[in-house]
């Protein structure tokens, strides 16, 4: 026995497609909501540190120790635990979400080996270190932006490497101000595209 497959109007099925593509559409939007978490936790670990060393309070490896601790919770419950807690918002899943994703991994992956690779090297007090964490953000949003044709991105990208080569150049000349530039770069790549990829994801 054939079963009869569903007909569909004109009208119905350009409406359908119009779905499809609106779906496929917003899968390719950044919310911003990375992009402003990791900002605002970057930037204020940078202009704490600053405050301290203004203070004359040598505690400043305690800020970048808190900053990492919850920066692998963050990790953890965005990559497993996140499942459990929120309900899933079902998405077209595009070859760029998922090449962004895996690159998001390999991101994390190497800016973890590149902190403890400055912390062996013992070059953290010297300021060099953020040269180094610049170049790596830049290269991130580089690719981000390019994927998702989002321009403010790669604008970032240059400007952080524009920051590690001042670091480079200027190298302990810059002292504490280093962290100044080091937050100036983050709100200029994490923070301001982040927040206005979240207006026009909300569009």
């Amino acid at each position: 026995m054939n079963k009869e497959n569903p007909s569909f109007s004109g009208e119905e099925s350009l409406r359908l497609i119009e779905q499809m593509i609106g779906r496929a559409r917003a899968a390719e939007k950044d919310s911003g909501r990375g992009w402003i978490v990791w900002g605002w936790l970057l930037f204020l670990a940078s202009i704490i540190h600053y405050g301290l060393i203004k203070a004359d309070i040598q505690k400043g490896a305690l800020v970048w120790q808190i900053f990492g601790i919850t920066a692998a919770i963050l990790v953890i419950y965005e990559q497993f635990l996140r499942k459990y807690f929120v309900k899933p918002v079902v998405n077209v899943k595009t070859y760029t979400n998922e090449l962004v994703s895996k690159l998001g991994v390999a991101f994390f992956i190497s800016l973890a080996i590149l902190v403890y690779g400055n912390s062996q090297l013992g070059i953290n007090n010297t300021g060099l270190n953020f040269g180094s964490l610049l170049i790596l953000y830049g290269f991130w949003m580089f690719i981000h932006g390019s994927a998702f044709r989002y321009r403010l991105l790669i604008i970032g990208a240059v400007i952080n490497w524009a920051g590690a080569f001042i670091i480079f150049y200027f190298k302990e000349k810059l002292g504490a101000e280093v962290l100044l530039l080091h937050a100036f770069c983050v709100a200029m790549g994490y923070l301001i595209p982040g927040y206005i990829a979240q207006i026009k994801y909300g569009k």
